[in-house]
């Protein structure tokens, strides 16, 4: 069986992946390539998909380009994950509205409006007016597209609200109730093939996001039942393969959903846990491989 990692350009803490899915792959007989996202793997051709990759079995998709994962999967390549659930995560507000009526608690949320014109003018301000009463201060602004902590800002008034928006209103952006119960702590729980594989708590004294900077601190964490429950629900309602779900402390450690990572790094779980999340994937692959042919 042979298959290929696709990473974008910088490939950064995937590197860890393709060796630990490499090391893993080549115990169960699995040849794995990689190859770098550069814009030249794929183009559409008088009205036909040309594709610049050998054919594999499969693809460990490590990117977020959701156009190269739709165009692979429409000339018949399986990716793990898929490109509908990569896009789902990746999108924030679209993992809200994906979540809201399903029984899973998440803090309150607005979308902010798309902005275009050249000129942001006052009118163009008034609904941080609404943000600011039904969120209260502090609040967060968060960019729908972004990971390890960047791109989320705590504005503590709105003074700086009004600059912070000003600063990112040309992205798409959502603001947030802030959970002042999980100051700079979070939980990651790792699932597997709709399975929880274990989690670890992080933890930053420095800063309100757990997962930023270089102070973030982890340790193994034994899930209390709660905290099983709204895994499994989101996890289903998802249909996961593969992902780490962060979770928040709410009042009385009431488990509040943060976001849904479809390609979490797996170094910091392995070291914490113990648990050889690579082997397991690669099992998870070659299983579901196999049951396809």
């Amino acid at each position: 069986m042979n298959g290929i990692i696709i990473t974008n350009q910088d490939i950064g803490h995937n590197a860890y992946k393709i060796k630990r899915f490499t090391e893993e792959g080549n115990k169960l007989g699995i040849s794995l390539s990689h190859y770098i996202n550069d814009g030249s793997l794929a183009l559409i051709k008088n009205d036909e998909l040309e594709i610049k990759l050998p054919k594999c079995d499969f693809i460990i998709y490590l990117d977020k380009d959701i156009y190269l994962a739709r165009i692979l999967e429409k000339a018949g390549y399986r990716l793990f994950n898929k490109a509908d659930f990569i896009k789902m995560c990746d999108d924030k507000a679209l993992t809200n509205i994906m979540c809201a009526s399903s029984g899973i608690k998440m803090p309150k949320t607005i979308t902010g409006p798309l902005f275009y014109s050249p000129k942001l003018e006052e009118k163009n301000l008034k609904f941080l007016d609404d943000v600011s009463k039904e969120l209260n201060y502090p609040l967060v602004l968060k960019k729908v597209y972004g990971s390890l902590g960047t791109g989320v800002f705590l504005a503590n008034n709105k003074e700086e609200l009004i600059k912070l928006y000003k600063e990112h209103c040309r992205e798409p952006l959502q603001f947030q109730e802030y959970i002042k119960t999980s100051y700079g702590k979070s939980v990651r729980v790792l699932v597997l093939d709709g399975e929880i594989l274990g989690a670890f708590e992080r933890y930053n004294a420095s800063d309100f996001r757990s997962n930023f900077g270089s102070n973030a601190t982890s340790k193994e964490f034994e899930l209390p039942e709660s905290f099983k429950e709204i895994t499994s629900r989101i996890s289903s309602l998802f249909n996961i393969e593969y992902a780490g779900i962060d979770l928040l402390f709410g009042e009385n450690d009431e488990p509040v959903l943060c976001e849904i990572n479809s390609n979490a790094f797996f170094e910091e779980f392995e070291k914490v846990t113990h648990i050889n999340v690579a082997k397991k994937f690669m099992e998870m692959v070659k299983r579901k491989i196999y049951e396809q042919k």
